[in-house]
């Protein structure tokens, strides 16, 4: 049995809906209540600390007796680079697969998808991000 706590969404076995200036590991552990284990990991699957930020593509495992039971990912929108904030790497980041120069992964394009109409990113989504950078609409998770 586990239960997230009603401020996150879950869609399938992604998570969204964290607050991107409160996501530690710390923060989102106290939004799961499960009497299974819960590790989370990195993008390259090593452990993080409570005091570690989460970011798009990381893994939440739920375990008992040492296997995997459930392995959810987290979206933060507008984190495309997977780093936990949003800044002027992931306008690059984005710009740079809107280019066709190099291509992100689908969890990645998740979050870069800002308006979150299943389309694939675009030049407006690139925009949405540098009005959040500039504080002058912030991304809704």
């Amino acid at each position: 049995e586990i239960h997230f706590d009603s401020s996150l969404t879950l869609e399938g076995f992604e998570v969204s809906g964290i607050d991107y200036e409160e996501n530690t590991v710390a923060d989102i552990k106290s939004k799961i209540i499960t009497d299974l284990e819960v590790q989370i990991v990195n993008n390259k699957n090593e452990l993080l600390k409570d005091t570690d930020i989460v970011g798009t593509g990381t893994k939440i495992l739920i375990k008992e007796d040492g296997k995997i039971l459930r392995e959810y990912k987290i979206i933060i929108y507008g984190d495309v680079n997977g780093d936990g904030k949003i800044s002027s790497v992931d306008l690059l980041v984005l710009q740079r697969h809107i280019l066709e120069i190099e291509k992100i992964e689908d969890i990645y394009r998740k979050a870069a998808n800002i308006r979150k109409n299943g389309n694939k990113p675009t030049s407006v989504d690139l925009l949405l991000i540098q009005r959040h950078i500039l504080k002058l609409q912030l991304i809704e998770q």
